[in-house]
């Protein structure tokens, strides 16, 4: 094998006479009259590492999900790996037979089985001949101790995977799937791609090296890979060129050693920025406005865009106030929720931000700060989600599915679970009360169908969130901690969300929205913050405010915050 370039040197670009480990032509992909990707072309090269950026619906899922099989595009493009034509589509979990490896941000790992379990699991249900075979645990412990030596990884083989730090998790799945590209190589010294769709979001910043390290000796063993993330430090620490996509279109293709980060932002954001904005670290804290400042209430009476009239919100009473919060990602976060505003926090995924609103819910045992809401000032550790719904706070979880709904039961007892006690008579569940107000409300926030008795898996996804929003709106809470509230909503949906919450901060509820959906904030928020390497790093200048405004700001942080985080450690 190839010697992995010295940590900090992103992998080399391939030599000219190979042939491309990956080769994209023309790809198309409409979900009806909507254009997700336009004719898009990718090369990587063997030993390559190339960096997919843009914003969130830019194309950069819908390109991976074409290469993993999971979309078919349009007719009349192409597509070969390792210089050998692949017909379109791929093959629904076919792709290993093509020579190409995924490691997604789920790292379709089994935490109940040991290290070794998990190597090889695929082997054995992919590789046919072997499924018959009885396993011979000593001869497979040596063969994954000579796998981990040969990437120079410290794993345990009889270690359980769901004990393992996210870290080595991380390092599991990609060793995973780089075996997966030696076998498909089967002697050939190059071919062969690893697609690593933002595998350092949920890593601590100062085990990130561990991975690159990694990822270098992968290229260096021949094979090409994708890195798809928002990281930008991440993409500065390992990639040799970047390929950047806006609204489904191929933007650039740059040389990392070329291209400033002002340049990059332009490109991913299509908002060109002064280059000194990134220059300086100092530049940073001197945006960090603390809420309620002059300057924000100023801003504030223009109101967001799509407003009818200006929402003035710095006078009004503190609803939530946060300083100091810290846990696993967040580094001392501060800030001020007011009666009636809404208020959005924007970042990339890691940022921090996604954590935000579960600190806050009591949902994070490990985080730490003050919170003052209503009549409780205390440190965040004391909170859990009981007491935080106590004093008046709602949490509306991004992940619908697994922390919002029961689909096996009726949206009657799915919109009403938080307040049931309402509903008892001589200690019994009055089901006709329930189902009576679950009717009302379902006519309030237009649930279709209408039926309180219908079980919420048989209604679409922008009907199940409706109800979630209805129940936790149900107890009324001072504030709302939303996050992604309109993921897998279709967009009549998402303007009826936005029209509720817009109502019910009228009425004076306080709602923080936390969302990558940069267009979503702008068109909701009465004030956006920025979040970027833990810390709230700035605020969105406006109301009014634009896709490509909250995009450049996030951006900017971002690299500033790899500075920093860079020169701390």
């Amino acid at each position: 094998m190839a010697a992995a370039p010295a940590p900090g040197e992103p992998a080399p670009a391939a030599a000219p006479s190979r042939a491309p480990a990956l080769e994209a032509r023309g790809l198309t992909k409409y979900f009806g009259p909507q254009c997700a990707l336009a004719g898009v072309d990718l090369r990587i090269g063997a030993g390559e590492v190339v960096a997919l950026l843009g914003e969130n619906g830019s194309g950069k899922s819908t390109l991976v999900k074409i290469l993993a099989g999971y979309h078919a595009p349009e007719p009349g493009g192409e597509l070969f790996v390792s210089g050998e034509r692949v017909e379109l589509p791929v093959p629904l979990d076919g792709y290993r037979e093509i020579g190409l490896a995924f490691v997604f941000q789920d790292l379709g790992l089994a935490p109940g089985l040991t290290v070794l379990e998990n190597l090889f699991v695929g082997q054995r249900v992919h590789g046919r001949s072997r499924l018959m075979v009885p396993i011979r645990w000593r001869a497979e412990r040596r063969a994954a101790r000579a796998v981990f030596q040969r990437y120079e990884v410290d794993l345990d083989p009889d270690a359980l995977v769901g004990e393992l730090r996210p870290t080595a998790q991380a390092l599991l799945a990609i060793v995973r799937a780089a075996e997966d590209l030696r076998a498909f190589r089967a002697g050939a010294e190059t071919g062969g791609v690893l697609i690593l769709d933002e595998p350092t979001v949920f890593l601590p910043e100062h085990e990130k090296v561990f991975l690159f390290d990694l990822v270098r000796r992968v290229a260096a063993d021949g094979a090409g890979v994708l890195f798809v993330s928002h990281d930008m430090g991440a993409v500065r620490e390992i990639a040799h060129r970047a390929v950047v996509l806006r609204d489904g279109a191929r933007v650039g293709d740059v040389l990392m050693s070329e291209v400033s980060d002002a340049d990059l932002v332009a490109l991913v954001s299509g908002h060109h920025l002064d280059p000194a904005a990134l220059e300086s670290v100092a530049e940073a804290s001197a945006d960090r406005r603390p809420a309620g400042s002059a300057a924000a209430e100023e801003g504030s009476a223009a109101g967001p865009v799509g407003r009818s009239s200006p929402r003035r919100i710095g006078s009004r009473e503190v609803a939530l106030a946060v300083s100091g919060l810290v846990d696993g990602r967040l580094r001392g976060v501060e800030f001020e929720l007011r009666v009636g505003e809404i208020l959005g926090v924007a970042g990339l995924l890691g940022s921090g931000a996604e954590d935000l609103p579960y600190a806050l819910f009591g949902a994070l045992p490990g985080a730490s700060g003050r919170v003052r809401c209503g009549g409780f000032e205390g440190e965040i550790s004391e909170l859990t989600p009981q007491t935080a719904q106590r004093i008046g706070i709602a949490l509306v979880p991004g992940d619908r599915k697994q922390q919002g709904i029961a689909p096996d039961l009726p949206v009657a007892t799915n919109m009403m679970s938080l307040v049931l006690h309402r509903f008892l008579r001589a200690g019994a569940l009055s089901h006709g009360a329930m189902r009576r107000t679950a009717a009302e409300r379902a006519e309030t926030y237009d649930v279709r169908p209408r039926d309180p008795g219908a079980l919420m898996s048989a209604l679409s996804g922008g009907n199940q969130q409706k109800v979630l929003l209805a129940r936790w709106l149900e107890l009324e809470p001072r504030v709302l901690l939303m996050h992604e509230p309109t993921q897998g909503v279709d967009v009549a949906t998402r303007a009826q969300i936005y029209r509720f919450m817009r109502s019910h901060a009228d009425r004076g509820t306080a709602i923080l929205w936390v969302s990558t959906d940069f267009d979503e904030l702008a068109t909701v928020c009465d004030r956006v913050l920025v979040c970027a390497a833990g810390m709230i790093a700035g605020e969105v200048p406006g109301p009014p405010f634009t896709r490509d405004r909250i995009t450049s700001e996030v951006y900017t942080a971002a690299a500033r915050g790899a500075r920093e985080l860079e020169a701390a450690t």
